[in-house]
């Protein structure tokens, strides 16, 4: 339960005091209501429960979901933003529906989906077009030929109403319709967040310096060793973030100790951040290749370089003496589906915006921007880069990356580049238009 209340936090963070306050409402949605949410456990029979049909209606004002059941059931129901969402937990329910039908837009439903998580649980996921208030949600008893229904009605509200009193209640709803009263705990218990001092509003940056300690990394011909050679560049790029202070900073290590690639991610997940950026320095066969290069995660790489880059740096805890786990919890979890999409998009901003910015003071590779499935990249509800500054085993490269000049110069570029990202995601969603890298 500890790992999923910590996945949900980071999950739901949003700006200034809204962090603490979902984590709140989550807490106290699992202290009442159980990890299992719907109250499953209380309804698990011989026949599962039937999802016969789902449907829209209404218009842009206000709406009405309607689920189809073969018999009643309890349900949870709450909200995210960023982007808008509701999300209804079920006990676990067997989907008699076709999984595209809910890829159209009708009324405040721009689309829904889904499906089962955790064994014994179900959850619906509806993407809204706006900001809404939930003005209704019961549960009806099958009537002669009409199956059981579950019916939620919103209404569309502005954003501030939405942060204020939609995010705010957890509500769940018993089998006969009514409301659990015990929401209003929730509710209480969130409300003493608006009293509450406001915390730092600039992003947090998390640098993660690659290797460390027993893993050296990467080691040139005249002994440069990457470990050390990343952590000189991280403390450097740190310093600068901090006398620029357009963002908070975080490193996974400041010294040299080895840090497995799971308790990198876990760190940045912690501290809830809004961008990881891991650095590393390369070595290849071809002497000749050279130039920084940016990697974001995919399960397929983009070309073989970037393959053969990821099977490497992924075997840093085999080396460190640590078994590789052959399930990543991270990817596991339960919220994977709602958050994965979303962070790949914005890691392939920032990968993009530190490109543009890099080209501009130090060599690049020939394929600057490459994916491939980097462990320390699997935070699923964090953007996250891989940086490899250059190839320690191209002589001009090693010069370059031991020069304190050069160094100022990347730092520089990287510190533009997530001045400009941050920027371009807050204006992105305020419907603004945001400057270029340059």
């Amino acid at each position: 339960m500890i790992s999923i209340l910590a996945d949900v936090s980071a999950r739901l963070r949003c700006a200034s005091g809204r962090a603490l306050l979902t984590l709140l409402v989550c807490l106290a949605a699992v202290s009442l209501f159980g990890v299992d949410g719907a109250r499953a456990d209380d309804q698990s029979g011989s026949d599962p429960v039937v999802v016969e049909a789902v449907r829209t209606t209404g218009t842009k004002e206000l709406s009405r979901f309607v689920i189809d059941v073969s018999q009643p059931v309890d349900f949870t129901i709450f909200a995210l933003d960023e982007p808008y969402r509701l999300v209804i937990d079920l006990p676990g329910m067997d989907f008699e529906v076709e999984h595209g039908m809910g890829q159209v837009e009708r009324a405040l439903v721009k689309n829904f989906r889904f499906g089962s998580f955790s064994g014994s649980r179900s959850r619906i996921v509806l993407d809204l077009t706006d900001p809404v208030r939930i003005i209704k949600a019961q549960t009806f008893p099958p009537v002669d030929d009409i199956p059981a229904k579950i019916l939620i009605e919103l209404e569309a509200v502005e954003q501030d109403v939405f942060v204020k009193e939609t995010m705010k209640d957890v509500m769940h709803v018993d089998v006969d319709g009514t409301i659990d009263d015990k929401r209003l705990a929730v509710a209480a218990a969130s409300s003493a967040v608006d009293e509450a001092p406001p915390e730092d509003p600039r992003p947090l940056v998390v640098i993660d310096p690659g290797h460390g300690g027993i893993d050296r990394g990467a080691t040139s011909r005249s002994g440069l060793k990457e470990s050390e050679l990343v952590l000189t560049f991280a403390k450097a790029l740190k310093k600068r973030l901090e006398k620029d202070g357009h963002v908070r900073v975080a490193m996974t290590r400041e010294k040299d100790v080895f840090i497995s690639l799971s308790k990198r991610v876990a760190i940045a997940r912690e501290l809830k951040a809004d961008l990881f950026v891991s650095i590393h320095a390369d070595t290849v066969r071809q002497s000749y290749v050279r130039g920084a290069t940016v990697y974001t995660l995919s399960d397929k790489a983009s070309d073989a370089v970037a393959a053969r880059l990821a099977r490497q740096e992924n075997r840093s805890d085999l080396l460190a003496g640590l078994e590789i786990e052959k399930d990543d919890d991270v990817v596991a979890d339960i919220l994977i589906d709602l958050t994965r999409r979303e962070t790949s998009n914005h890691s392939a901003l920032y990968s993009r915006t530190l490109v543009g910015a890099l080209k501009s003071s130090i060599r690049l590779s020939k394929t600057p921007e490459r994916s491939a499935g980097f462990k320390v990249l699997k935070a699923p509800d964090i953007p996250s880069v891989l940086v490899e500054l250059g190839y320690l085993s191209n002589s001009k490269d090693q010069s370059a990356l031991a020069s304190k000049a050069w160094q100022e110069k990347a730092v520089e570029s990287i510190s533009k580049s997530m001045r400009t990202f941050f920027l371009r995601r807050s204006t992105q969603s305020s419907g603004l238009i945001a400057p270029d890298a340059g």
